[in-house]
């Protein structure tokens, strides 16, 4: 009778874990958001940028106005906030922008704009980035907001 023998080949990376020296995920995360926090402020001055550009453009303010077939612009800003969004963990501002974008596609499938939607989202954008929520009341929020987004113009 034979002995059955087990033979693993030695695998480079358990052994750089195993080794001596390195950073730990605890100092390398804190050194990431080190090398970020410079970059915080100019990125939550864009997304102010958007949302006033939304607002004035696209919002209550300009119902006069509101360029009727300027779908893509609204897109792009919406894009600018869920683009410097993650300067805000939790805040729910990066659902929010991905609801209005979902918005905007449907207006533009349909060819319609449904502009009590867009005021409901230009508002809770401005209330997610600015009010102090509980997390169960940003996820209130973003409920809302899907469900907004997802009405077909037909329905309204």
């Amino acid at each position: 009778m034979s002995v059955m023998r087990k033979f693993r080949a030695p695998n480079r990376l358990s052994m750089l874990v195993r080794a001596n020296g390195g950073v730990t995920a605890k100092d390398a995360l804190a050194a990431a958001d080190a090398a970020l926090e410079p970059l915080r402020a100019e990125s939550l001055a864009v997304l102010d940028a958007a949302l006033a550009e939304i607002d004035a453009r696209f919002g209550r303010p300009a119902a006069a106005t509101r360029a009727a077939g300027a779908f893509q612009d609204l897109y792009v800003l919406a894009l600018r906030i869920i683009d410097v969004s993650g300067f805000l963990p939790g805040s729910c501002v990066d659902q929010a922008a991905v609801s209005f974008c979902a918005l905007v596609d449907n207006c533009a499938e349909a060819g319609a704009w449904r502009w009590d939607a867009v005021d409901v989202h230009v508002n809770a954008l401005r209330l997610l980035r600015t009010a102090d929520l509980s997390p169960d009341q940003r996820r209130a929020v973003i409920d809302g907001l899907n469900k907004v987004s997802q009405r077909r113009i037909d329905e309204a």
